[in-house]
C-alpha cells in the first residue's frame, strides 16, 4: 500500500483502506461515437489491473534519489512498465510510465483513493481552474464523471489536500474522494489504430499542507511538465544566478515570452502575465535587460489606450494589477 505522508505530519494522504497508485479498466463502448463519447456506464466494468509480470526492483537508494520498478500485464498484448522515484527536497512523488497499448474499446485510469473529506475538487485549466463536485447529488452532479483539466487536479480539506499532477493526459475525476487520472483510451472509430503502440507520459502525487495555491501546487505542476534544461558550457563558470525576467508575486505567472508579431521591432517581446489563485493580487515585474516602453496590449497586439489598464513604471519596475484569473499581456521594448 502507497502511503504519501507530510513533513512533520504522521497523516496518512491516501486511504488505509485501498491502494493508492492503483491502476483500473473499464470497458469504453459508447452509443455513437467512439473516439468523442464517453458514456457513465462506464464505471460500472471497474476491473482493477494487479498481475505482475515483473516483480519490484530497487533502482536508486541513496541520499538524493530513491527509486524503484515494477511491471504489470493488462492483457495479453498490453502491459504497463512503471518507475516511482522520490528525489530529496521534492514535494512529489514521480511515476515514470511507459504503456504498451493493444487493446479494443478500453479505457485506462489510475487511482489515489484519498483520506481527505471534501464536497469538491479543483482542476488547472488554461489560465486558471474550476472546481467540480466530489458526489453525485444531483444529475448535474453525475454528468460530471469526466472532468476536463490540464496539468493538475487537486481534493484538499481545511489546512490539508493531494493534488495529482501530470505532464500530457487531460481527462480526471473525482468521486467519493477518490481522484482519478484517465491514461489512454483504444476507441475504434473513425480510426481502428488509434492510439495503438507505445505511450510514455509522467503523473506525480503531492500531499500538502494549506490549499493548493498556499502548497505551491500549480509552480510544481509547471515544474513537472516544464523540467528544468542544462547544457555544458565552456570557461569559467560563476554561481551568479541571471533571469531576464522576475515576478515578485507566486500569485502571478508569466506564462508567455514571445517575439512581437511586427517583424519591424526586432527589439520588442510580448509578456503575458495571469492571475493564477483566483484573486485580486498585485505584482512587480523587473527585467536585467535595459527596457525602454512598456505598454498593455491585447492578445492581436494593438496598444491599449485605456489610461485604467495603463502601465505603470517605477525606476525601471513594471507595476501590474490584476483581477481574479485576469490575462495581462505588456509588449516592451528594450534599449539594446
Amino acid at each position: 500500500m502507497t502511503q504519501l505522508h507530510l513533513h512533520g505530519d504522521d497523516r496518512n494522504a491516501i486511504s488505509k483502506d485501498y491502494h493508492g497508485n492503483q491502476f483500473v479498466i473499464f470497458d469504453d463502448i459508447p452509443l455513437f461515437w467512439d473516439a468523442w463519447d464517453v458514456m457513465d456506464y462506464h464505471l460500472e466494468t471497474r476491473k482493477p489491473i494487479s498481475e505482475k509480470l515483473q516483480h519490484v526492483k530497487i533502482l536508486d537508494e541513496g541520499p538524493l534519489r530513491a527509486s524503484l520498478e515494477f511491471s504489470l500485464k493488462i492483457s495479453d498484448k498490453s502491459y504497463i512498465k512503471q518507475v516511482i522515484t522520490l528525489d530529496a527536497e521534492s514535494p512529489y512523488i514521480r511515476f515514470d510510465t511507459e504503456v504498451t497499448w493493444h487493446e479494443n474499446r478500453k479505457f485506462l485510469k489510475v487511482e489515489f483513493p484519498t483520506s481527505i473529506h471534501s464536497m469538491q475538487a479543483s482542476y488547472d485549466i488554461q489560465y486558471g481552474h474550476l472546481q467540480r463536485t466530489n458526489h453525485n447529488n444531483t444529475s448535474w452532479d453525475s454528468a460530471q464523471f469526466e472532468v476536463c483539466g490540464h496539468k493538475w487536479a487537486d481534493i484538499s480539506e481545511h489546512g490539508y489536500g493531494l493534488s495529482l499532477m501530470n505532464d500530457c493526459k487531460y481527462g480526471y475525476s473525482c468521486f467519493d474522494n477518490v481522484l482519478r487520472l484517465s491514461l489512454l483510451r483504444s476507441p475504434k472509430a473513425p480510426d481502428e489504430k488509434a492510439d495503438m503502440g507505445v505511450h510514455q507520459f509522467t503523473y506525480a502525487v503531492m500531499p500538502h499542507k494549506g490549499s493548493f495555491q498556499e502548497a505551491g501546487v500549480i509552480q510544481q505542476a509547471y515544474d513537472l511538465n516544464c523540467p528544468l534544461f542544462t547544457t555544458e558550457v565552456q570557461g569559467e563558470v560563476t554561481s551568479t544566478s541571471q533571469s531576464y525576467f522576475k515576478v515578485d508575486n507566486l500569485q502571478i505567472i508569466l506564462e508567455t515570452v514571445k517575439m512581437c508579431e511586427d517583424q519591424t521591432k526586432d527589439k520588442t517581446v510580448v509578456l503575458r502575465l495571469y492571475e493564477c489563485h483566483g484573486g485580486k493580487g498585485k505584482a512587480v515585474l523587473t527585467s536585467s535587460l535595459p527596457v525602454k516602453t512598456a505598454q498593455r496590449c491585447n492578445a492581436l497586439e494593438d496598444i491599449i489606450e485605456d489610461t485604467y489598464k495603463s502601465v505603470a513604471r517605477i525606476e525601471g519596475d513594471i507595476h501590474l494589477t490584476f483581477q481574479p484569473f485576469e490575462i495581462i499581456s505588456i509588449m516592451v521594448e528594450f534599449n539594446l
